[in-house]
């Protein structure tokens, strides 16, 4: 390994790591280091190994863009028609795939995890790098196995159900 101009190590050919500053609540803190002192890792690498591993790689994403400040959470109570239909009955968005506490995989990495129990998110379509309109979808937190009840939101198609997988 060689030392670069600043004395930090650089291993390979593999870009420097940039300087990111996150808020995270005491409780969430509290979490992360009990993570770090598990793993024998800092703060960075930690949040770097969590990210990494929970997010999809950018060559496997569909080519829709999704804003989570364009969705709406999941409006608590009303009857399932009020939710998913309009007026005259049509359909206005499909029915979620999953409920909290529902076992699933992502597709990308065979991941498991459970539905966490925070609002589901519906994300209205966005413009896909064609100019064509994407279709919406459910965005839901997912508390992955081996995380510390850490969750990270996912959208509906990334995730299987544990019987698919």
């Amino acid at each position: 390994m060689s030392r670069d101009s600043s004395g930090r190590f650089r291993a390979g050919k593999e870009p420097k790591a940039k300087p990111v500053q996150v808020w995270l609540k005491p409780d969430v803190l509290q979490r992360l280091d009990t993570y770090c002192a598990f793993y024998g890792v800092g703060r960075g690498r930690a949040i770097g190994h969590l990210l990494q591993g929970a997010l999809p790689d950018p060559n496997w994403l569909p080519p829709v863009i999704d804003l989570l400040e364009e969705a709406e959470p999941l409006a608590a109570g009303g009857s399932e028609p009020d939710r998913f239909n309009n007026e005259e009955g049509q359909a206005l968005k499909p029915q979620p795939c999953f409920q909290v506490g529902d076992r699933v995989c992502n597709k990308a990495s065979g991941r498991w995890g459970v539905i966490a129990d925070e609002p589901m998110l519906w994300v209205e379509p966005g413009p896909s790098p064609s100019g064509m309109r994407g279709e919406g979808h459910w965005s839901y937190a997912v508390a992955w196995d081996g995380q510390l009840g850490l969750t990270i939101r996912y959208a509906e198609y990334l995730l299987d159900p544990e019987s698919v997988a």
